[in-house]
């Protein structure tokens, strides 16, 4: 065999592994409604402390329990979340403006984890609704693609967020 022949089946398979990595387990389209709500942990990363206004690149991560979550009932406990945010833009001293913040964010459930990772504006009178694009997956949602959707439910319901994981084949 020529080099250049040895070359083209070593690209052609390597483009093969490629595309056949980057197809996603999910068959078709599926809505994942979940309910975060404590138990959790809330950790400030490096100088931030959470009595004060945010400012940009103040972080902080969180890992909260996730329940099956119908609209108005909590299910059962179905797995965790992993969050890291970093404020790209604060509040202001008072909290009179709308903040920035990237999020990374990984839902461990039964049989794999989605990943999300993107932008999103928090109001701070509340409640805050997110769009995040899901970046990919583990196990059964590998390569997963598609949005999440975060709302703050407030109402009385503090501290506890749906979500809805929509996933795309």
């Amino acid at each position: 065999m020529t080099m250049r022949r040895v070359l083209a089946i070593a690209v052609l398979a390597a483009s093969v592994a490629v595309w056949t990595a980057s197809a996603s387990a999910v068959n078709s389209p599926r809505v994942i409604r979940l309910l975060d709500a404590p138990p959790g942990i809330d950790l400030p990363m490096g100088t931030f402390d959470f009595n004060q206004p945010p400012v940009g690149g103040d972080q902080f991560a969180f890992t909260h329990t996730l329940y099956r979550w119908a609209g108005t009932t909590k299910g059962a406990r179905v797995g965790h979340l992993h969050v890291v945010g970093t404020f790209v833009t604060g509040f202001g001293p008072r909290f009179t403006h709308h903040a920035l913040m990237l999020f990374d964010a990984q839902a461990f459930l039964p049989g794999g984890s989605v990943m999300a990772e993107g932008y999103g504006g928090l109001n701070p009178d509340g409640p805050t609704r997110l769009m995040l694009p899901v970046i990919g997956g583990t196990g059964i949602y590998a390569n997963a693609r598609g949005q999440i959707k975060v709302r703050d439910l407030g109402n009385g319901n503090i501290n506890k967020t749906s979500i809805a994981i929509h996933l795309l084949p």
